[in-house]
């Protein structure tokens, strides 16, 4: 019959192919060779928002696929499942590259570990955008570095272990980022003027917008980090479109605190805008120095003024504008007491500027002041600033010191004994007189 003979047939071609398996090379003896193609396929994607402004940090969540890739042939049946699969990347390190994206990328390279077929791993980059970054879509690329198994040959004595065999891997692998127009002031001709102790100033200049977003209905104001030395009291700068490249200026008046030292204090420049998609942003704070000045100040010298008891005495003194700024419509202005009595209290000193001196008279009297005492004599300026505002220096203080009169002073200053000499000296001429009259005659 045929079945025997059939039977006989493929016993022989069993053992014929055993014999064939047995003397055949160890890579390939009850082993597999995987097709060439047959490897993992990793992609990149965002899943955050990848919009970003210049200058903006960044935190991106991507996540990292190993494509599900649809093949008939089975992975090694004889071993278990997912054993020394080749789509498989294996222990898979990621690394941020330089790329043309203007973004500075500061995640160091990270172990994502094995990612199996159809699996998918999430990570994080982090980094700042570029303050000069022009708007568009980019791409940051990375380096995934792994190994896959493109072999599992038997090796050993008995064909009786597996003996996988790797293939390296590079890739780069790129990931988009999105560049969003804005609006981005800086100051230009920056001005100043009058901002001095005690009273109010401005701080004016240009807002140039050197970004690519037209805004609409925008706001600018400076804000100083001390509200307590410095108070804005107005200056809000508003326009109702400000395109790329255009400038608006800004005037922003600001009252400084009395005895604020000279110098440079800090604030910044915030403005406000609508987008073209109706939504609100802020404008990116630009660094502004509010440079106090000194003002005008005075100081005020004069020789040590002595008068007498009862008497009154006209006194200079001189005063020198030893500030940076001019004081128009000066007058200067002595403060006596009851005892030191300002006959002529005021002096013009007209328009003083920065190192100028004027020397002007005062008159006091000292009817009831005592000898030998030491009195004290006061004296401030009125003037106006540089926005004519009505400005009063300190004072200072001269000091009068009451002496009795000594020598031919003492003498020509006594008004009584004046007179009584002058008596005496009259008589004595008319006696003389009287008696030269009577020899003449004898």
């Amino acid at each position: 019959m045929i079945y025997p003979a059939l039977l006989r047939c493929t016993c022989l071609m069993a053992a014929f192919l055993l014999c064939i398996t047995l003397t055949a090379a160890p890579c390939t003896a009850l082993g597999y060779i995987y097709d060439p193609g047959l490897e993992p396929d990793l992609s990149a994607h965002v899943v955050s928002d990848p919009r970003y402004y210049p200058g903006d940090t960044f935190a991106m969540t991507v996540v990292l696929t190993n494509k599900d890739q649809d093949t008939k042939v089975k992975v090694a049946p004889l071993l278990p499942p997912d054993t020394y699969d080749p789509r498989t990347a294996l222990g898979v390190v990621m690394s941020p590259l330089e790329s043309g994206a203007p973004v500075t990328v500061e995640s160091p390279p990270v172990l994502l570990g094995d990612i199996g077929v159809g699996a998918k791993v999430p990570f994080t980059i982090s980094g700042t955008v570029d303050e000069k970054a022009l708007p568009g879509s980019h791409a940051i690329l990375l380096s995934l570095e792994y190994r896959y198994v493109y072999a599992i040959p038997l090796t050993g004595e008995g064909r009786s272990t597996v003996q996988p065999l790797y293939r390296e891997r590079a890739v780069t692998v790129p990931v988009g980022i999105t560049i969003r127009p804005e609006v981005r002031p800086i100051l230009l001709n920056l001005t100043q003027e009058n901002l001095v102790p005690g009273t109010q100033g401005y701080l004016a200049g240009e807002v140039k917008n050197v970004g690519h977003e037209t805004g609409s209905e925008v706001t600018f104001t400076i804000v100083p980090f001390d509200n307590v030395t410095f108070r804005v009291v107005e200056g809000s700068t508003y326009i109702d479109r400000l395109e790329p490249g255009a400038t608006t200026p800004i005037r922003v008046r600001i009252a400084v605190k009395d005895h604020t030292e000279a110098g440079l204090y800090p604030a910044v420049l915030q403005g406000t805008y609508r987008e073209s998609d109706g939504s609100t942003r802020n404008t990116p704070s630009v660094p502004v120095g509010i440079k106090v000045a000194k003002g005008a100040e005075f100081k005020v010298d004069s020789p040590g003024i002595v008068i007498h008891p009862g008497e009154s005495a006209t006194v200079n003194v001189s005063y020198t504008n030893t500030g940076d700024s001019p004081a128009a419509e000066a007058e200067a202005k002595i403060i006596g007491s009851h005892l030191i009595v300002p006959a002529k209290d005021t002096a013009v000193l007209g328009f003083l500027g920065p190192g100028e001196t004027r020397t002007v008279q005062f008159e006091i009297s000292a009817k009831s002041a005592i000898t030998g005492k030491q009195y004290p004599l006061d004296t401030e300026v009125k003037y106006r600033d540089g926005l004519g505002a009505q400005m009063l220096s300190d004072r200072a203080s001269l000091g009068v010191s009451v002496q009795s009169p000594e020598g031919t002073e003492a003498v020509t200053g006594n008004r009584p004994l004046m007179i009584a000499l002058v008596g005496i000296v009259a008589i004595l001429a008319y006696a003389g007189w009287s008696l030269g009259r009577k020899f003449r005659k004898e």
